[in-house]
C-alpha cells in the first residue's frame, strides 16, 4: 500500500580493462585507507602519500560473505520508542530526486550497506546476499536475498533493482536524477534471473560498492514506480525496511513502527522511532540533555561540550564528515558567469573568519576541493600558504579587487541575493559572508531566508544567485564528486559550471590506475578549480552526535565517519 500525504558530456573514454591482480590491488587499497579514518575525527593531520590506486577514504572493507546479519553487542532489550532530534522536513518524498533519506531510509534497504555495528568500517550485504566481481572489475553480479517482501506484501525481485537503477541512469522526462553522474561508467543493469542482477561497467571503479551504500541508493519496487509514472515525490512508496510508515506531522515529527515481517527476524529491537523536527543545533543538544530526545546526529558545539561533561547520563563523539558548507554560485547569471568574479570571491572571503563565526554550532575544517582524510588531499601545511586558503588575506584581497576591476566591477555590485536556511546558517554564516563581500569587494547582498528543506528545490530550479548550503558524498575521491558536481552537465551541477579543461582532466582521472600519475592529475584538477571556481567552499565539517546512555547498538562511539541513516540495530536499556 502506498501512503499519500497532505550524463555529463565528457571525453569518450574507451573501456579500460585491467587484469585480476591489478584490480585486486585497487580493491585492497580501501582496507589500507581505512586506517586513515581513525585519525579523521581528530585535529587535521598531514596525510601520508597514497600507496595504492584510487579509493574512497575512509573506505569500509568490502565483505561479501555471510548473510549480512547485524548483531550489536551486549544483551539487547526489546521494546521502547527511539526519539531523535534533528531537522526532518523535506520538500517531497522521492529519495532518488532529493527527498530526505535521513528520514526515509528507515523504511527501505539498499543492495549493500555500511555496517552499523562495527562503526561503518565494513560493507555488508543488505538486499544482496553476496556478490562476485567479474574479470578486470568490469561487472558485479549480486545474488539477491530470498523471501523479502515490501510493506504492501509485494515480493522483492531482481526486476525491482533493474527498475530502480534504470530510473537513476536514464530518468524519464520530468524526473530529476541527482545520482545519475555517480554511475556514468555503468553500461547496463540486467536481471540474470529473478534473484540475480548484474551491473556491467565500461571501466573499473574500485569504489563501486561504496556508491551503493549511501542512504539515497535505496531500492524501490518496480510496481510502485510504474503505478506512479516513476515519480514518487508525492507518495511514500512501500519499502522493504525494518520500519513502516505510520504518520507524518509536517514540521513536527515522523512516526514509524517496527516491521513485524522484516526479512531479518531478529531486528528491529525497538517498537518504533519518533523523528522530531528540531532544526536548530542548540535545541537538538538541549533536547538530549533534558531527556526530551534520546539522540541527535549533530548538535551545537556548546551543547556538545556540556554533554561531554555529563558522562553519567550522556555520551558524545566527534565524527569526520565528507560533507561541507558551500556558498553555491549560479554560474548562469551575470556577473557570476565571469570566472574572475567567482575567483575574486574565492580569494577575498576568509575561511578562517567563517569557521570562527560558526564555531558555536559546528566545527569547520579548512580544506580544499578534496577533503582531508582522502589520500590525495592537500595537506594543512600546504593550505596554510595558498591563496584563498591562507589566514593572511591582504595580498588575496588586493588580487581579488583587481579581478573585479578587470571584469568591469571595480566599484562593486549591488542587489545581489544571498539565500540561506532559517537557523544558524542564516543567522551566523550568511551574515559573516555578507560582511566580507561588502568590506573587501563592495558587493552588497540581501539575505533571503527559507526553510532548509526548500533549499534543494530552489537550487535545482536555479532560483538563486548565491546560496549558503551543505553538500557531501559518501566517497571522498574526486572522481564521483567531480562527475556529480563540477563536470559539464553533471547531475548535481545545478549552478551550470562548465570548464572543458576540467572535464578532460576528470575523464583521465576516472580511468587512471597509476597512483603517481593520479596524484599529479588530481593536483592539477584542484588548481583548475582554484583558478576557475564553480562555487565558494567554506569547508568540510565534523559532526557532533550526542545520545542518552540508554541508547545502544549503533556503535556511535566507534564510528569512523558521519552517516545520517538507518538504525534498526538500536536498542534502549530502560535501566540505564
Amino acid at each position: 500500500m502506498t501512503s499519500k500525504l497532505n550524463t555529463p558530456p565528457q571525453a569518450d573514454n574507451e573501456a579500460r580493462s585491467v587484469g585480476r591482480r591489478t584490480f585486486l590491488k585497487m580493491m585492497a587499497a580501501g582496507a589500507a585507507a581505512s586506517a586513515l579514518a581513525a585519525c579523521a575525527a581528530g585535529a587535521p593531520a598531514e596525510m601520508a602519500a597514497p600507496a595504492a590506486a584510487p579509493t574512497a577514504v575512509p573506505t569500509p572493507e568490502a565483505v561479501a560473505t555471510g548473510a549480512g546479519m547485524m548483531r550489536p553487542g551486549g544483551n539487547p532489550v526489546r521494546g521502547g520508542t527511539l526519539r531523535t532530534a534533528f531537522g526532518v522536513t523535506m520538500s517531497h518524498f522521492d529519495a532518488h530526486q532529493g527527498g530526505g533519506t535521513h528520514v526515509l531510509s528507515h523504511m527501505y534497504n539498499n543492495l549493500v550497506r555500511n555496517n552499523l555495528v562495527d562503526g561503518l568500517r565494513t560493507i555488508i550485504p543488505d538486499l544482496a546476499e553476496s556478490w562476485e566481481v567479474g574479470e578486470g572489475g568490469l561487472s558485479y553480479t549480486f545474488a539477491l536475498r530470498e523471501g523479502v517482501t515490501y510493506h504492501d506484501g509485494e515480493a522483492f525481485s531482481a526486476q525491482d533493482v533493474v527498475a530502480t537503477f534504470n530510473r537513476i541512469l536514464d530518468p524519464p522526462e520530468g524526473i530529476v536524477s541527482p545520482l545519475k553522474a555517480n554511475f556514468t561508467f555503468v553500461d547496463s543493469v540486467e536481471a540474470v534471473d529473478d534473484m540475480t542482477v548484474r551491473f556491467n561497467l565500461s571501466s573499473p571503479r574500485p569504489f563501486f560498492l561504496n556508491l551503493l551504500t549511501p542512504t539515497n541508493a535505496l531500492i524501490y519496487s518496480k510496481k510502485s514506480l510504474e503505478e506512479h509514472n516513476y515519480d514518487l515525490r508525492e507518495v511514500i512508496a512501500p519499502g522493504t525496511g525494518a520500519f513502516r510508515f505510520v504518520d507524518h506531522l509536517p514540521a513536527e515529527k515522523w512516526i514509524l513502527e517496527a516491521n513485524p515481517d522484516y526479512w531479518d527476524p531478529e531486528l528491529p529491537y525497538v517498537d518504533g522511532i519518533e523523528l522530531l523536527h528540531v532544526p536548530a543545533w542548540s535545541d537538538r543538544g538541549t533536547a538530549v540533555l533534558t531527556d526530551q530526545a534520546d539522540m541527535s546526529w549533530n548538535v551545537a558545539k556548546e551543547t556538545w561540550d556540556e554533554g561531554k561533561n555529563r558522562p553519567e547520563s550522556v555520551q558524545a563523539n566527534q565524527l569526520a564528515n565528507f560533507g561541507a558548507y558551500w556558498v553555491f554560485i549560479n554560474n548562469r547569471e551575470s556577473p557570476f558567469d565571469d570566472a574572475r568574479v567567482r575567483k575574486a570571491i574565492h580569494l577575498a572571503v576568509s575561511k578562517q573568519n567563517l569557521a570562527a563565526a560558526f564555531g558555536t554550532q559546528e566545527l569547520i575544517n579548512i580544506t580544499r576541493w578534496v577533503p582531508q582524510g582522502d589520500p590525495y588531499a592537500t595537506t594543512p601545511e600546504e593550505l596554510s600558504t595558498m591563496p584563498g586558503y591562507r589566514a593572511e588575506k591582504d595580498e588575496d584581497i588586493a588580487t581579488a579587487q583587481q579581478l573585479m576591476a578587470d571584469a568591469g566591477y571595480g566599484d562593486g555590485l549591488s542587489g545581489v541575493e544571498l539565500l540561506a536556511a532559517a537557523g544558524p546558517q542564516g543567522e551566523l554564516l550568511a551574515p559573516a559572508f555578507q560582511d566580507m563581500l561588502k568590506r573587501h569587494l563592495n558587493i552588497e547582498t540581501e539575505i533571503r531566508i527559507v526553510e532548509r528543506a526548500l533549499l534543494g528545490s530552489e537550487q535545482q530550479s536555479g532560483n538563486y544567485q548565491l546560496m549558503v548550503h551543505t553538500r557531501g558524498h559518501s566517497v571522498s575521491d574526486i572522481s564521483p564528486r567531480g562527475n556529480l558536481w563540477w563536470a559539464t552537465g553533471g547531475s548535481q551541477n545545478f549552478g551550470g559550471y562548465s570548464n572543458p579543461d576540467f572535464d578532460t582532466l576528470l575523464g583521465s582521472i576516472d580511468v587512471e590506475l597509476d597512483v603517481e600519475t593520479r596524484i599529479g592529475q588530481i593536483a592539477d584538477a584542484q588548481n583548475l578549480l582554484d583558478e576557475n571556481p564553480p562555487e565558494y567552499l567554506v569547508g568540510y565539517t565534523y559532526h557532533l552526535p550526542m545520545w542518552n546512555n540508554r541508547v545502544h547498538g549503533l556503535a556511535l562511539d566507534r564510528r569512523i565517519f558521519a552517516e545520517w541513516g538507518r538504525m534498526e540495530t538500536v536498542w534502549i536499556d530502560p535501566d540505564a
